[in-house]
């Protein structure tokens, strides 16, 4: 393991009842991720940030991981546990299991904060208010049809983006349609199993749900991933 802090990554990850976030830290650079799944145990947050803050790193790396949860220090089969076992391949990684970290402290608040509005979405909802629901649109969110309509939209129009000839040239690392699911959610970004972050309007972002899967095509430019084409997983 390194001694000098700056050239090691931190994942600070907490997790309770329908909510997970991480808080990454790599010298000055930080990074906040989160996102949630109503009705799952805390344990299984905990878990999916533990992931979702690994898969955040795109190149092997040495990372600590900050998490007080003796279930994800128990380790487990299939699933989630497969994906932790993946990304710790590909890093090298130490675990801490108890301390007082100030970015941890902020992962716990950003879970606290989420918190809320899914205990407000698991209440038994009056029969009369369930027929107006029915009448107005879901404003919450979209389908995955819906959400990959308008993220290829914003991909084939973006004026801002590079050419994609010129990505496809420069690449240093290419997916071409693979089916990668969301594992974190920021206000500006999407981050893709074994990919990470790309960077969308905040208007794309907030359609976005852990878990969909997208049948893409990206490429690894500088560092930056940047979408070249998105279809419905």
């Amino acid at each position: 393991m390194v001694d000098d802090t700056s050239k090691q990554a931190f994942v600070h990850a907490a997790g309770a009842g329908g909510a997970w976030a991480a808080v990454l830290t790599y010298g000055r650079h930080r990074r906040e991720v989160q996102g949630g799944e109503p009705g799952a145990p805390a344990d299984r947050m905990a878990l999916t940030a533990v992931v979702a803050g690994l898969e955040c790193l795109t190149r092997p790396t040495v990372v600590e991981v900050r998490v007080h949860s003796d279930y994800v220090r128990g380790g487990g089969e299939g699933g989630l546990w497969d994906r932790l076992r993946a990304a710790t391949r590909q890093h090298e990684v130490s675990w801490a299991w108890s301390g007082d970290y100030p970015e941890l402290t902020v992962a716990q608040d950003l879970v606290r904060a989420a918190e809320e509005p899914v205990a407000a979405a698991e209440e038994p909802t009056p029969p009369a208010q369930e027929q107006a629901d029915a009448q107005e649109p879901d404003e919450a969110g979209t389908s995955l049809e819906d959400f990959v309509e308008a993220l290829g939209e914003h991909v084939a129009n973006d004026p801002d983006a590079p050419d994609p000839a010129e990505l496809v040239e420069l690449a240093e690392e290419m997916v071409e349609d693979e089916h990668r699911a969301v594992v974190a959610i920021g206000r500006r970004e999407i981050t893709f199993e074994q990919i990470g972050a790309v960077a969308v309007p905040p208007e794309i972002a907030a359609q976005a749900r852990t878990g969909w899967r997208v049948l893409l095509s990206a490429a690894l430019v500088e560092g930056n991933w940047y979408l070249l084409d998105v279809a419905a997983g």
